[in-house]
């Protein structure tokens, strides 16, 4: 009996051997005979779609009535170049180095397809699809390696580098070292857009109208060397240019990304900025503006629409000479050639909704007040210095004379009452 379990246990050890070596030898990198391309006979004229995908992250680009578009973003135009020169990138990969790497050692490498593992086996998934989503080629980006530990036993999947694991799904078992990182294949849809925009110049005068009446303000200049001043100012009122400078504003302006037409419509932009830009070369661009949310969460968005009133012909001179007519009328035709481009490329931007930088639209978000000069801090009147105690005057008589007081006027002494004559007869008058 023990001879039995004995040989059971030593049979055991030996399965698990072989599992082992097995599972070793499919996570060894083994050269292999190789093909000079990548995707082999690529036909770039024939994709019609590509998906990008990473992760929960997508981004789909698709090719329709000769113009490349972003599906995740209401089918905005694509950025046509960088789509191009990926195809052709793609087109001219070479396949690199090819070893053999069985399926349960791809996520070491994250050369398992989006969803079928967990996040850090997975990699960024690129379908090419022709007409009707049929299948052109479909591979998988891995690790980034460093080319001197490539096939080396001791660390096979290596760190960064100058190379990249990358898998064809339609290989079996074949997996690819090439020496490019694709650093421009990125699964997130803002990338992809075409980021072409507005660009406002020569700006004559800017009227902002607030949500709040009080808060709207509105400036001009007559020329574009001087500065903007206040319309319609309250006494004492002056516009601070440095507190808004408005010479350059959306001056080549750039944006992030695209809000997708399905969140931008009912109240997005409730309580917007109207913002109105006249230029001296007569084009007027009407801006709606808006700050959402505080802090990190903080965003800007803007609409625009744009419209010139350009002149069809160029006036007369008087006693023009000929040679100089031909030069000005030249000169004129192909300004209004460029205005007219101008216009037809800028009007692409209307019904949309953008997202900029802070700096992009922040010196107009401003408050009337916010942009007036610091009036100067009132002089306070100076109070009446206390009146000085007053002293009687010093004498240089020593010691000073006394004058006495004049006396007072005596009163006027009534006259004596006069006594009344008496009727006595002279003897009464002795006898008594």
């Amino acid at each position: 009996m023990k001879k039995i379990i004995l040989l059971l246990v030593v049979l055991a050890a030996l399965v698990g051997v072989a599992f082992f070596t097995k599972d070793s030898s499919e996570k060894r990198l083994k050269p292999v005979a190789g093909r000079e391309k990548l995707i082999p006979d690529l036909d770039v004229n024939a994709v019609r779609k590509i998906r990008i995908k990473e992760g929960d992250t997508t981004a789909t680009l698709a090719f329709t009535a000769d113009t490349w578009t972003v599906a995740e973003r209401s089918n905005y135009p694509a950025a046509f170049e960088k789509i191009g020169n990926l195809l052709v990138e793609l087109k001219d990969q070479k396949a690199g180095k090819q070893r053999t790497l069985g399926k349960n050692a791809w996520g070491d490498v994250k050369l398992k397809v989006p969803g079928d593992g967990k996040a850090e086996e997975t990699g960024l998934q690129v379908e090419l699809l022709g007409e009707g989503d049929k299948a052109i080629s479909t591979f998988v980006l891995g690790k980034n390696v460093n080319s001197s530990t490539v096939g080396k036993e001791a660390s096979p999947f290596g760190g960064g580098g100058s190379e990249r694991y990358v898998r064809v799904t339609s290989d079996t078992d074949a997996v690819w070292v090439v020496e490019n990182q694709f650093y421009e294949l990125q699964p997130k849809a803002e990338d992809w857009i075409d980021k072409s925009f507005i660009d406002v110049q020569k700006i004559k005068e800017v009227q902002v109208t607030a949500p709040k009446a009080e808060d709207s303000w509105k400036v001009a200049r007559k020329d574009e060397t001087s500065e903007f001043v206040l319309a319609d100012a309250k006494p004492g009122d002056e516009f601070d240019n440095s507190k808004a400078s408005l010479s350059s504003l959306l001056s080549n302006a750039t944006f992030s990304d695209i809000v997708p037409k399905d969140k931008a419509g009912g109240d997005f932009l409730k309580d917007a900025y109207a913002v109105k830009i006249t230029t001296f070369d007569n084009f007027v661009y009407d801006f709606k503006m808006l700050k959402k949310g505080e802090g990190s969460d903080e965003k800007h968005y803007l609409t625009v629409a744009v419209s010139a009133n350009l002149p069809k012909e160029r006036a007369p001179v008087k006693d023009e000479k000929p040679e100089d007519k031909k030069k000005a009328d030249e000169e004129f035709a192909a300004t209004k050639k460029t205005q007219e481009e101008k216009l037809a490329k800028e009007k692409k931007h209307e019904g949309w909704v953008y997202e900029v930088s802070s700096y992009v639209i922040s010196n107009v978000l401003k408050k009337r007040g916010e942009t007036l000069k610091e009036k100067p801090a009132a002089e306070a009147t100076p109070a009446p210095a206390p009146a000085a105690p007053t002293s009687p005057p010093v004498s240089v008589t020593t010691p000073p004379v006394a004058v006495p007081p004049a006396p007072s006027p005596a009163k006027t002494a009534e006259p004596a009452a006069t006594p009344a004559p008496s009727t006595a007869k002279p003897a009464e008058a002795a006898k008594k």
